[in-house]
C-alpha cells in the first residue's frame, strides 16, 4: 500500500521533468540527410500566396545545410496560430515528402505543434527570399 502512494504522488513531477527536458532540448532539421538526396524545394510564400521550386543542386545544398547546421529550441505553442511566411516542403527524386517545415522570420521555424527559434546565427531567410523575388520578378513597367 505504502508503494502505491509513493507512486501516486511522484508520476506528476517525473513527468513534468521528461516533458521539460523534451521540450527544452535541441533540434536539428533533416538531420542525417545528405543534401544530394533532396530533389526539389517547393517555396510557398504565404503573403503573396506565389510557388517556386528550388531544383539547382548549389541552391538545394545551401538550403539544406544552412537548416542542419543552425541548432533551434523549442520557445512556445504554435497550435491555432494562423499565417506564416515561407513554408518549405523537401522531396526526394521519386516525390516523397522527406521533411516540411515553415520559416516565419531570420531566427524563427514553426514545426507544428511549436515555435522554434535558433540559439547562434540566422536562417536563409534572405536567401529564400531572394530566390522567391528573382522567379516571381516581372519584366518592365506597369
Amino acid at each position: 500500500m505504502r508503494f502505491w502512494k509513493i507512486v501516486k504522488w511522484t508520476w506528476f513531477p517525473v513527468a513534468l521533468m521528461i516533458l521539460m527536458a523534451y521540450f527544452y532540448a535541441p533540434v536539428t532539421f533533416l538531420k542525417g540527410v545528405d543534401p544530394a538526396d533532396i530533389d526539389c524545394i517547393t517555396l510557398f510564400d504565404g503573403n503573396t500566396g506565389s510557388v517556386s521550386e528550388v531544383t539547382k543542386q548549389k541552391d538545394v545544398a545551401y538550403i539544406v545545410e544552412n537548416l542542419q547546421s543552425i541548432p533551434v529550441r523549442r520557445t512556445g505553442i504554435s497550435i491555432l496560430e494562423p499565417g506564416y511566411r515561407f513554408r518549405l516542403t523537401f522531396t526526394d527524386d521519386k516525390g516523397t515528402v522527406i521533411e516540411e517545415l515553415i520559416i516565419n522570420s531570420q531566427d524563427t521555424i514553426r514545426k507544428d505543434p511549436f515555435f522554434l527559434t535558433t540559439e547562434e546565427g540566422g536562417l536563409c531567410f534572405d536567401y529564400i527570399w531572394d530566390l522567391m523575388d528573382a522567379e516571381h520578378d516581372f519584366i518592365g513597367d506597369f
